[in-house]
């Protein structure tokens, strides 16, 4: 990020987080079909996994960490929503 934060900062935090959802998305969807689950339960576990390494992380100052949480906890919230809807044409790795 640059000095004198811009547009074209947002957009690329914005691009950013587009990519994270749309890649998130995909690997929850082909791990389900791997795992014989549904991408709605990969999301759920890539949560998970992704929250708990954060806790991991003892560099973080405690109210930077509880607004990445949060930050987190929006863009998960989105992706189980895409997944939800994926899962309607995929259960447990078999089309529907």
């Amino acid at each position: 990020m640059s000095a004198d934060f811009d547009k074209s900062d947002l957009a690329r935090l914005l691009a950013l987080e587009y990519a994270f959802t749309t890649v998130t998305l995909l690997s929850a969807s082909n791990f389900a079909y791997l795992a014989n689950t549904t991408t709605s339960k990969a999301v759920a576990q890539f949560r998970q996994a992704t929250e708990g390494a954060m806790y991991d992380g003892s560099n973080t100052p405690p109210d930077v960490r509880d607004l990445m949480r949060e930050h987190l906890r929006r863009l998960y919230d989105h992706i189980a929503t895409m997944a939800e809807h994926a899962d309607l044409g995929n259960q447990g790795g078999k089309e529907v």
